[in-house]
């Protein structure tokens, strides 16, 4: 990306979306970062190079008035990074219908409403599109459940998107980060206390436990392992250098697996057990020696290059 490249980052306001803006205006690249609140769109004014749009990415006006604005400009769009999203922790009994569709109006509506706003723009430069979506997209545990199922969606929703943008020279990634410094659980602690401290009697002793975890969250062990309850939290750079190489590189990585070693290895682990799960057929499985072979035929497709799957090179 360079100075005549123009790239869309939504969600700027904190966290990985505006560390993402800082890097791409570092590199004279022409931003437009959204956000809602005044103040941070005051402070994304503030860093050279970038134009902050008032855009909240359920409001399909807003969407329609930051394309113009960028249309207007006449460099058409070559990166479109779809990162706003917020999140949503408990047990499923405590979301209701409503707590669930406002999960997935931001998470998974969005970007395909960003998505389909900015394509024409996109599909002139030859673009590139990277959703930001999650480690909870590969794996679900108990309390994130509506979170992981929002992030699941995302994960097919780009899937598909990939294969129907390819032949027109949009490429399409996913980047997967695990625990990422940021504001979203700081944001959504408020309704996540209400909606705790009202949870069904029959689960309302693990909920106000979740509650009080939450407040007063444990400070993470250096010397100790990590594990589900010693988690360390990444800052945003890591995410970065794998947004960019989405953005640049000429054969961008369908997915980019972000995080540390047990981060990982807890989404490699829980993928091969979904495998087994799926192998486990009466009527369709594979031995062992079967499966080992398949492994190594995906694997040995692969040898010749980054990792990545071949894309167009915007």
């Amino acid at each position: 990306m360079t100075h005549s490249h123009s790239v869309l980052v939504t969600g700027a306001s904190t966290g990985i979306g505006l560390h993402l803006v800082r890097c791409l205006a570092a590199r004279e690249c022409r931003v437009y970062a959204t956000a809602r609140r005044a103040d941070d769109l005051r402070r994304l004014r503030a860093i050279e190079g970038v134009s902050a749009l008032a855009m909240d990415v359920r409001c399909p006006e807003e969407i329609e008035r930051a394309r113009g604005v960028i249309a207007a400009a006449g460099r058409g769009l070559h990166g479109l990074i779809n990162n706003a999203g917020v999140g949503g922790i408990g047990p499923l009994a405590t979301f209701g219908n409503d707590d669930l569709r406002d999960l997935f109006e931001v998470n998974v509506f969005g970007p395909h409403r960003v998505t389909n706003a900015m394509l024409e723009l996109l599909r002139t430069t030859r673009g590139r599109i990277v959703n930001i979506g999650s480690q909870g997209g590969s794996i679900a545990s108990r309390d994130y459940g509506p979170y992981a199922m929002t992030k699941h969606a995302l994960e097919a929703y780009t899937a598909s998107l990939r294969e129907e943008l390819a032949p027109h020279g949009i490429a399409v990634s996913i980047v997967q980060p695990g625990a990422i410094r940021s504001r979203i659980a700081e944001n959504a602690l408020p309704s996540t206390l209400a909606r705790l401290q009202a949870a069904p009697r029959w689960c309302r002793s693990e909920a106000w436990q979740l509650a009080t975890r939450l407040q007063s969250p444990p400070t993470p062990d250096p010397a100790a392992p990590e594990s589900n309850t010693n988690r360390r939290v990444a800052d945003p750079e890591s995410v970065a250098v794998a947004v960019l190489d989405a953005l640049e590189s000429s054969s961008p990585r369908a997915r980019y697996l972000v995080g540390s070693r047990w981060e990982g290895n807890r989404v490699i682990d829980t993928l091969l057990e979904r495998l087994l799960d799926a192998n486990d057929c009466p009527t369709l499985s594979y031995d062992r020696d079967e499966l080992v072979a398949r492994l190594d035929r995906h694997v040995a497709a692969r040898s010749g290059g980054d990792g990545g799957q071949a894309r167009p090179s915007g």
